[in-house]
């Protein structure tokens, strides 16, 4: 398959690209590569007026498990490690979570994909949100970011590890903690 979209620089719509390349990788969704049907996705997935101090635009957990859920048939879960950075952050919305880490599930096979919420060693409020799965013995992603790339809509899967320290590792320099908390998707 050809590469995938990668979001615009300065965007905050990951989530919604995470969900289109699961859509996508699955044959769940039609529209490849269509700016139009992500933003669409986006739309209904952005946080919204809050008085927790998060950004609007970014785009909310639990509203990404929902649209799976609700409007894709696809069952979908949050999941949060009690020891997560973002543990705070979903009591603080009254958000329902799992204490899963969705990383294990995924190297067990029980689930083929998930979709991790990340932190930047610049900044651990900027959230940012990459669909993974396991295969041959090995973690891959899609990351939506252009910013880390070349620019250029080049999203193919890609291997990463996962150091002690949370740190994404893969062959490129990437900013990414994993926060231990993401949606296992079924």
């Amino acid at each position: 398959m050809k590469p995938y979209i990668s979001q615009p620089k300065g965007s905050m719509c990951c989530g919604a690209y995470s969900i289109a390349y699961y859509l996508w990788e699955t044959n769940k969704a039609q529209h490849i590569n269509d700016r139009t049907f992500v933003d669409n996705i986006y739309k209904e997935i952005q946080v919204g007026s809050n008085n927790m101090g998060i950004h609007e635009a970014c785009s909310d957990p639990e509203k990404m498990s929902k649209q799976l859920r609700d409007i894709w048939y696809t069952d979908s879960y949050l999941c949060v490690l009690p020891n997560s950075p973002f543990i705070q952050l979903a009591n603080d919305f009254n958000i329902s979570v799992e204490n899963i880490n969705v990383i294990d599930k995924v190297k067990s096979g029980a689930n083929k994909y998930a979709i991790i919420m990340c932190g930047s060693e610049k900044s651990a409020r900027a959230l940012h949100y990459i669909l993974i799965k396991y295969e041959d013995n090995t973690l891959k992603m899609l990351n939506s970011s252009a910013y880390y790339g070349n620019g250029t809509d080049n999203v193919t899967w890609e291997n990463f590890i996962i150091e002690f320290n949370g740190k994404l590792t893969l062959e490129r320099d990437t900013p990414y903690l994993y926060t231990g908390a993401g949606i296992l998707i079924k």
